[in-house]
């Protein structure tokens, strides 16, 4: 009888591993966010944008994980939180600074773009968080406001992609160009604009040998041409944003009436 009462009190005081694979996941993104880092203070600007690449692909797979395995947490959204402020926020603005910002005639005001940036990677996390659990209309839903810090992260390194491509082009890499480039990425994050979130889009089952088709298309060319397509993505998430402004006041203005 005893035996019996031990297990049961183990058993509450335990829970299944596959509970803590969406934390050890967020984890794995912030190592690999520490390593892009690393890579940046040695000079090795390709490792560096491959590590951050990955942990931005980890931050997209954890909450999904989660929500799919029904372990959805306090504890692994404000872990999330931390992580995507390191890895979306520090990350890229260090990378950045140590690639071009940290020029001698602009040394401090490159690191005040930096700080900027990490900043306004807090503040949108921040209201992220904040309106997770407000209530939203069914137009917002389909909405996030300011751009997400990881796609913040990966356009503030859009510059170092193409200077990879094209190394010839000077002025990618001119300190001035990318300070102003970064502290724009900044504000976008901090704004209030409304941007497209692709979580409720739905694919009609028609259309979803076309889908599958173009992401492997995709897939083929960030393995042939990975810096130059992310560029490209990078570029036509830029010109999403003022079209996403136009659907969203829209959307609003047939909801209201």
């Amino acid at each position: 009888m005893e035996e019996k009462t031990l297990k049961k009190k183990e058993f509450k005081n335990s829970f299944p591993f596959y509970r803590l694979i969406p934390n050890i996941i967020t984890l794995a993104a912030l190592c690999f966010g520490l390593t892009a880092i690393k890579c940046g203070l040695d000079g090795n600007w390709e490792k560096s944008l491959f590590f951050l690449i990955i942990s931005a692909f980890l931050d997209g797979m954890d909450g999904r994980i989660a929500r799919y395995l029904n372990v959805t947490s306090d504890y692994g959204a404000n872990l999330d939180s931390l992580a995507d402020f390191v890895d979306f926020g520090v990350a890229p603005a260090l990378i950045i600074y140590m690639w071009t910002l940290g020029e001698s005639h602009i040394k401090s005001l490159g690191w005040g773009a930096a700080v900027i940036f990490a900043i306004c990677g807090a503040m949108r996390l921040a209201r992220f968080n904040i309106g997770i659990k407000s209530q939203k209309s069914s137009v917002q839903n389909f909405f996030f406001t300011g751009v997400p810090i990881t796609i913040g992260g990966i356009l503030a390194l859009a510059p170092l992609m193409l200077s990879l491509e094209f190394p010839t082009i000077n002025f990618i890499k001119r300190p001035e160009f990318n300070g102003i480039y970064l502290l724009a990425i900044a504000f976008a994050m901090s704004s209030k604009l409304p941007t497209f979130s692709i979580k409720h889009i739905r694919v009609s089952k028609e259309n979803v040998k076309l889908v599958l088709a173009m992401i492997g298309a995709l897939i083929v060319f960030l393995i042939v041409k990975p810096w130059m397509t992310i560029v490209i993505l990078c570029l036509l998430y830029i010109i999403s944003i003022p079209i996403s402004v136009v659907v969203f006041y829209k959307k609003i203005k047939q909801e209201q009436g």
